[in-house]
């Protein structure tokens, strides 16, 4: 006779007793935030004689990432001060700008979450309190993988700041030889002081790691290979030059073109950047409106409708407090999984269907897969939004929407996990289609 023994293993209590090594938002504003008053402290003191002397000041904010690693015997991990890699890149001198060093954290791209960007964020506020006269500028080394999901949300969480937040990083760490990490400094520095002259200000978060610079809410990692890494998600590759921001204007393209700042690549650097002032300038900026109180992860696991049992993807949707669903081409997908998510946001779920590629859009009803919706949308107390953004800035505004506007699990929930009600749904849908920071969507 053989003894059978009935093991129950229970993943969610396993899940809970795995302890991070990341510090959590609390630990940083405990340990760093105190370290960074410091620096605050004495900065008015050491910038002072040199804004009088007509230089630029540049407050470059240390995260790790490969930039700042180093090989270990498990491989590359961030270490070191922000210092060292600064010495290791030899930048030429330039007596016009003055760069102000200082390391908020030393992680890989892959343990930053909401919790270090909200930190950051609130660092940055700090700095415009503190300094607002004093500096024209920040730089944030960071992470390539994480990067455009970071500037996500640090748009959304500075929504309206006064200056440029410039998002940049190496596919190979600076202390290397033969790094890109040079190069993408200095291109960096070029954005940074393009964006804070008089005549041509630009005022948001920006990501500058290869030849184009992006809006932090369009950008998107390209590869990981080439040192061209970062691109937006909805963009031509060509440049423009001066005279093209007037015809886009004319054309109603300026809204669709806007997110590619600057373009190192092709020679129009200088028209691309009158194009992008252009389209700033077009579009009302509003006040300063930080909000940094996101204490949860997004959370969110992307799905795409098709080849998935109708069991799987309801436990799937039961389980999301924010359902991306990712149609194929121009809307096609399973109409029995449409069917699915559609009862699921009828009943009070978050529902999102997403663009697969940047160059596509939600067209419900080009195919027969897929129409299914047209159906059921009419059954809704409000149509489920179709946004054409990146999968980065999908979560960072999903995640910061559900915060900033307060939302509470309500109504019967029995069976469905986290859900909510319409009039929560409607506000929630409304603004997720909403330009809140120039999004163009």
């Amino acid at each position: 006779m053989t003894n059978t023994v009935d093991i129950t293993f229970d993943l969610q209590k396993y899940a809970q007793e795995v302890k991070s090594e990341i510090p959590s938002h609390d630990d940083l504003m405990k340990e760093q935030g105190v370290r960074f008053m410091e620096f605050l402290t004495g900065l008015r003191e050491r910038v002072r004689a040199l804004k009088e002397a007509d230089r630029k000041i540049f407050i470059v904010l240390g995260t790790g990432g490969t930039f700042q690693s180093a090989r270990t015997d498990s491989g590359l991990a961030p270490t070191g001060s922000l210092r060292e890699s600064f010495d290791a890149l030899g930048l030429p001198e330039d007596p016009s700008v003055h760069l102000e060093l200082c390391d908020l954290m030393n992680l890989d791209s892959s343990q930053m979450t909401v919790d270090q960007w909200r930190f950051l964020a609130k660092m940055i506020i700090l700095v415009e309190e503190t300094a607002s006269d004093l500096y024209d500028g920040i730089i944030v080394t960071h992470g390539t993988d994480t990067m455009a999901k970071g500037a996500a949300y640090l748009s959304l969480m500075l929504k309206g700041f006064p200056k440029s937040i410039i998002f940049t990083g190496s596919q190979e760490p600076a202390r290397k030889s033969d790094s890109d990490a040079k190069d993408q400094m200095e291109r960096s520095i070029v954005t940074a002081k393009l964006a804070s002259s008089l005549n041509r200000r630009i005022a948001e978060v920006m990501v500058s790691c290869g030849l184009k610079i992006t809006r932090g809410t369009w950008a998107a990692k390209l590869g990981d290979k080439t040192v061209d890494a970062f691109g937006p998600w909805n963009q031509p590759n060509q440049g423009f030059d001066a005279t093209d921001w007037d015809r886009a204007a004319r054309d109603g393209r300026l809204h669709k073109l806007a997110p590619a700042l600057l373009d190192f690549g092709t020679g129009k650097g200088r028209g691309s950047m009158e194009f992008a002032a252009h389209a700033i300038t077009f579009e009302n900026k509003g006040p300063f409106e930080p909000f940094t109180e996101i204490t949860n992860p997004a959370d969110i696991f992307p799905a795409t409708l098709t080849d998935k049992s109708g069991i799987a993807f309801a436990r799937h949707l039961i389980h999301q407090r924010v359902s991306i669903l990712t149609q194929l081409g121009s809307a096609t997908a399973d109409n029995r999984l449409v069917n699915i998510a559609l009862k699921a946001g009828e009943q009070g779920k978050i529902v999102i269907f997403e663009a697969p590629f940047h160059d596509s859009t939600v067209e419900v009803g080009t195919y027969a897969a897929g129409a299914e919706a047209l159906r059921i949308l009419p059954n809704l107390q409000r149509s489920l939004p179709i946004v054409n953004t990146s999968p980065a800035t999908f979560e960072a505004k999903s995640n910061y929407l559900i915060h900033r506007l307060g939302l509470q699990p309500s109504g019967d929930t029995t069976g469905l996990g986290v859900c909510y009600t319409s009039n929560e749904l409607r506000s929630f849908y409304d603004r997720m289609e909403q330009n809140l920071v120039r999004e163009l969507v």
